[in-house]
Order: C-alpha cells, then sequence, then structure tokens
C-alpha cells in the first residue's frame, strides 16, 4: 500500500485500541495512538535504501525490513522510542498494538501485486496474493465512514466492525481473484505463468499469461476477457542482455521481481537493453517500471532504473542516456565482447 492508506489504517488502528481497558482509561491511549501511526509506516523506513540509488531501493524494499524477522524488532523499536514521553503507561500494551500495526502494514503489503519477502529468513522468495491493488478505495473509504462515526459511538466498537469490514473485503477480493485465473487458466491451458492484476474497480482486473512463444495482455470483467496486447519473447541469446545484468543497477531491478523481461532496441549513436516489470501497465501496453543499460558505438554504458509515468517521460530519458553516454559511464569489456 501507499504511504497515505498506510498513516490512515495506523490512526484507525489508534481508534480500535481504545476497545482495550487499559488504553482508554489512561494517558496511554496518546501513546498508542503514534505508536500505531509509526507502526503502520515503520517497515517503509527502507527507503533510505534510495540515498544509494533507485536500484539498491528496488533490491531492498519490502525486503528484510518487511520479514517476520523484522515484524518485533519495528514494534519493540517504536514501542521504545515513545514510552519515555510516557513513563507512567505499560509498555507491554504499547507494545501489542505498536506490534500489530506492524503486521498489518506486512499484511496489506502482502495481498497487493508488488508483494513482500515476507518468510526472510527462512525464504527469500517473493510472495504476493495478487488481491487489492496498491491504493484501495474501498479500505479507505471505511476508515473514513469509521472516523465520520467516532464523535456519535463509541470508537473502539466502530473500527472493530471497519477491519471486519475490511477482512470480508480482502476475502473476498482473494477468493475472487482465484475464480479469475481458474478461468483464465481454462482458456490458456499451455501458459507457464498467469498473474492477475487487481485495480480499484472491484469488477475490473488487468492479467498477464506467459507462453512459449509470447506474452498477452488483457482485462476481466464479470467472467468477460478482453485481450488488449500481446507481444514475442525477446529472444534471450544476445550478448548485451547478458552484459546488461552484469549492471549493478539492471542486477538489483531483476532481484525485485520475477516478471522482468528485456528489450533490445537500436539507436542513433548505441543500443538499449530495456527490462520492464510486466505486472504493472497502464494505457494498455506501457509499462512504467523500467532499468534500462545505454551501450554507445564507443563503448560506453550508462544505466537508469526508475518508474518512468509516462511515455514522453520514458523517451526524455531515453534521449538523457544518449546525451550523457559519451565521455561517461564505464567502458564495456571488449575482450568480453570478442571471447563471448
Amino acid at each position: 500500500m501507499d504511504t497515505t492508506s498506510h498513516i490512515v489504517i495506523g490512526l484507525g488502528l489508534g481508534a480500535l485500541a481504545q476497545i482495550d481497558p487499559v488504553v482508554s482509561s489512561s494517558s496511554l491511549s496518546y501513546a498508542v495512538v503514534l505508536g500505531t501511526v509509526i507502526g503502520s509506516n515503520a517497515p517503509d523506513a527502507d527507503c533510505v535504501f534510495k540515498l544509494k540509488g533507485k536500484g539498491s531501493y528496488f533490491r531492498n524494499h519490502r525486503g528484510w525490513s518487511h520479514s517476520l524477522l523484522a515484524l518485533p524488532l519495528w514494534g519493540l523499536a517504536v514501542s521504545a522510542i515513545i514510552h519515555p514521553f510516557f513513563a507512567e503507561s505499560s509498555f507491554l500494551h504499547l507494545f501489542m498494538w505498536s506490534f500489530l500495526a506492524v503486521v498489518l502494514h506486512v499484511g496489506f503489503d502482502l495481498f497487493n501485486v508488488y508483494g513482500t519477502q515476507a518468510a526472510r529468513p527462512l525464504s527469500s522468495k517473493w510472495i504476493s496474493f495478487d488481491s487489492i491493488p496498491l491504493v484501495d478505495p474501498f479500505i479507505l473509504l471505511l476508515h473514513v465512514i469509521g472516523f465520520v462515526c467516532i464523535p456519535f459511538f463509541d470508537p473502539g466498537v466502530v473500527f472493530l466492525l471497519v477491519y471486519l469490514g475490511v477482512f470480508i473485503h480482502i476475502l473476498y477480493r482473494t477468493l475472487y481473484a482465484a475464480q479469475i485465473k481458474t478461468h483464465i487458466e481454462k482458456y490458456y491451458p499451455d501458459a507457464h505463468r498467469i498473474k492477475v492484476i487487481p485495480q480499484a474497480d472491484l469488477l475490473k482486473w488487468d492479467f498477464l499469461v506467459e507462453t512459449d512463444e509470447e506474452f498477452l495482455f488483457g482485462t476481466y470483467r464479470a467472467t468477460e476477457m478482453k485481450l488488449e496486447h500481446t507481444f514475442p519473447k525477446t529472444n534471450l541469446v544476445n550478448i548485451l542482455i547478458e552484459q546488461s545484468k552484469k549492471e549493478k543497477d539492471i542486477a538489483d531491478f531483476l532481484y525485485s521481481t520475477e516478471f522482468a523481461h528485456p528489450f533490445v532496441r537500436e539507436g542513433k549513436h548505441g543500443t538499449y537493453v530495456m527490462w520492464k516489470d510486466l505486472r504493472f501497465r497502464k494505457d494498455k501496453s506501457y509499462f512504467p517500471y523500467h532499468s534500462i543499460m545505454y551501450l554507445s558505438h564507443d563503448g560506453q554504458i550508462l544505466t537508469n532504473t526508475d518508474k518512468i509515468y509516462s511515455y514522453k517521460k520514458y523517451r526524455t530519458t531515453l534521449r538523457m542516456l544518449e546525451s550523457k553516454a559519451i565521455g561517461k559511464g564505464t567502458r564495456l569489456d571488449k575482450e568480453y565482447l570478442q571471447t563471448s
């Protein structure tokens, strides 16, 4: 989920915590609201990896910070920071609610298409249940209704009902996603992989199908499938594709997704190898998540890894790489080119 959603959920958990008599009857009430808001955002502290570059952020976001091992540590850290300002309050109850906020942060992230590496340290596999969009309007609406009701009803009871509604909503979406995938499998029995991608509209879902020869993209609405875009698989036996995997930015990007695919394009003064994350698609055939290597004719290499929001910005990025290549970048190993 996005930061705004996590903040809203943190406030909602602070209201739910009023159902705890130890919280509602003391100054701990204020401490817990702080704990749930901060705890609901704590795992995203991995944004500090942006300081090392976007590639490093892609590699580390939702990794160890969202792992089983990190969950209690985040809860303890948040509680330890807040408790000294409310020394008379119960550390145990502050920890319990802060920890719950951290757990729900990771839980919500597990149910969108990006997923997390929640099973660390047992497994580094990315886990996603493909049930809710990164921003879910219905979940936010339930919280808004809950906040409006707080002046008139017990906040703990109100948000107990809100989170019951959220649970039913996510359960329904999860079962519906499984049904959609089963339906698509009947049309593409030889597919290697099928990825169902939730949208804000409950009845509209995107899907990605990978076969031996091609990738197919479409939408699913009320049992009706519409194919919107296809492209043949790129020949992966390419020296430049292999070279691109050795570039740190691109290696980091590839670590973050199992659905990246390379495209090789000749430019006026060099060649682009463009890795695109096929899970995220807009305007039928545009993929905003990219990691690009540019190799100029004189052997200069530059890379760019980022979410590029529009096709116009994408073209600007390609021109920028080309214009900066002369006299910059890292020289490609000529011997490697000759012997591979």
